[in-house]
């Protein structure tokens, strides 16, 4: 217990290394008040960050989008990262893989400044943890897929709320996962656009694979970019991928589908609303992805996060 206090209790944050308990955000700071913090998770395949120079670079478009400036370069992240990431497997050699966190927040707004005698600068935080702690007990879907419902929560369209900046801005999720929780706790929230076009889940993008064996995903429109959802794009060969319209009759009708996020990396979804999607189980294509992934990355991570279950 104490290691585990321990290893949470290492944060980075503007470019010193502090204890958890010391690494606070102020009330006052205009991520309490509007939530208008950037940020990015990124996880590691044998100790090594996954696409960490994609992840700053989305994280340096969010801030540069919300106007936040912060102190730091590219150059300066990826430094601060690498050497977190040693500073961690120096002293906890028996973690296998790390989860990251980096925030930017925007820091106090200027109506408390003086009162605080603050001057208002960004607080840019890197937290790291043991991912298995994401994944533990979850193995399963990736066997079994995971089941979708669509709430009745809609996502925000991009001319209101951008989803392609990444940032804490994300009550609808919140009202979303709420909402299928009560149908089914153990179920994902998939949610549709305005118009009734599917656009992401809350966490994580979505594909199927139609009865032309085409891999399809919405749009990055009102869907944010994910880093998965690049790498999954990159592994499929260009004629065979579509970014275009999905409704819920494409969901039904199609052969498979499976959701990506950075934990997970990918995995099947099996049902939408109840329903089964091709024959309700992995589709061959789904597979075949994660194969592929493992072997790029060089770790089985399905057979990892089994492990993880009976430690």
């Amino acid at each position: 217990m104490r290691r585990q206090v321990e290893v949470l209790g290492m944060i980075w944050q503007n470019g010193k290394e502090v204890h958890d308990g010391k690494a606070v955000v102020s009330i006052y700071d205009s991520a309490m008040m509007f939530g208008d913090t950037a940020f990015e998770m990124e996880r590691t395949f044998n100790k090594n960050i996954f696409k960490l120079s994609e992840h700053i670079d989305r994280l340096l478009t969010s801030i540069k989008i919300l106007g936040i400036e912060i102190p730091y370069t590219k150059s300066d992240l990826l430094f601060a990262h690498d050497e977190y990431l040693h500073r961690m497997i120096e002293i906890f050699p028996e973690v296998e893989e790390w989860r990251f966190l980096i925030n930017v927040t925007r820091g106090i707004l200027p109506i408390y400044q003086e009162m605080l005698e603050d001057n208002g600068d960004p607080t840019v935080t890197i937290a790291a943890f043991p991912l298995r702690h994401v994944l533990k007990g979850k193995s399963h879907l990736y066997v079994e897929g995971v089941k979708a419902i669509i709430p009745s929560q809609r996502a925000i369209p991009h001319h209101l709320l951008d989803a392609r900046i990444k940032s804490r801005s994300r009550q609808h999720y919140q009202v979303a996962n709420l909402d299928v929780a009560r149908q089914d706790p153990e179920a994902w929230a998939l949610l549709l656009d305005p118009d009734g076009l599917v656009a992401e889940g809350t966490g994580s993008n979505f594909f199927i694979v139609n009865q032309h064996k085409e891999v399809m995903t919405p749009k990055p429109i009102n869907c944010l970019r994910g880093i998965s959802r690049q790498y999954v794009m990159s592994m499929v060969r260009p004629d065979r991928m579509i970014e275009g319209d999905i409704t819920l009759y494409d969901i039904v009708t199609a052969r498979e589908a499976f959701f990506t996020c950075t934990p997970y990396s990918i995995l099947p979804c099996t049902h939408i609303n109840g329903m089964p999607i091709g024959n309700g189980k992995v589709g061959v294509i789904t597979y075949a992805l994660t194969q592929k992934w493992s072997q790029t990355v060089g770790i089985n991570f399905v057979e990892q996060a089994r492990r993880w279950d009976n430690e």
